[in-house]
């Protein structure tokens, strides 16, 4: 009965060796699984960094191209505004100079009551003309200044949406 109750103490303590091996090996486990997440989230904070920067990169370059643009449209309503104006003020004169030549022919003056009333409507609505050449020409650039401000916009919508899908996406990993 002796070697029976020692074979019975061996094997509880290969029992108990095995509970000790299975915990150990549990630890093992869990701190490779530990080491794997570290990895893997390594690998997704890189991957996830180069997506904000690839994402930043390419709203900058957009941003850009879309200033150059607006600078441009800028430019070309400012030469067609001055264009414009040069043009309107060549046909008031042109049309006060006929109007003159008109009175001059008929015998009366320019300077006549009625005829100063003629030459001063036909340059008040060559100036109600550019004022509203001007508004027109406000409402453009406003347009130009809102569509950046829009894109602006966008861009950072994106960029907050990336982050909390990469907040998201660690916080699964």
């Amino acid at each position: 009965m002796g070697t029976l109750s020692s074979a019975v103490k061996v094997l509880g303590q290969f029992g108990n060796m095995a509970g000790s091996i299975n915990s150990i090996y549990s630890g093992y486990n869990a701190a490779k699984t530990l080491l794997g997440d570290s990895d893997q989230k390594d690998a997704l904070r890189r991957e996830q960094e180069l997506a904000m920067r690839q994402l930043i990169e390419a709203q900058n370059a957009g941003l850009q191209k879309a200033e150059e643009q607006a600078g441009l449209e800028r430019q070309k309503i400012s030469a067609d505004a001055q264009s414009t104006e040069t043009a309107r003020r060549a046909a008031l004169k042109r049309a006060m100079a006929r109007q003159k030549v008109q009175y001059g022919a008929s015998g009366l003056s320019a300077m006549d009551g009625s005829g100063e009333a003629v030459l001063l409507g036909m340059f008040e609505e060559s100036d109600q003309e550019r004022q509203t050449r001007e508004k027109l020409d406000g409402l453009r650039n406003q347009a130009i200044d809102l569509d950046i401000a829009d894109r602006n916009r966008i861009n950072v919508l994106q960029r907050t949406q990336l982050q909390e899908r990469q907040k998201l996406d660690t916080m699964l990993l």
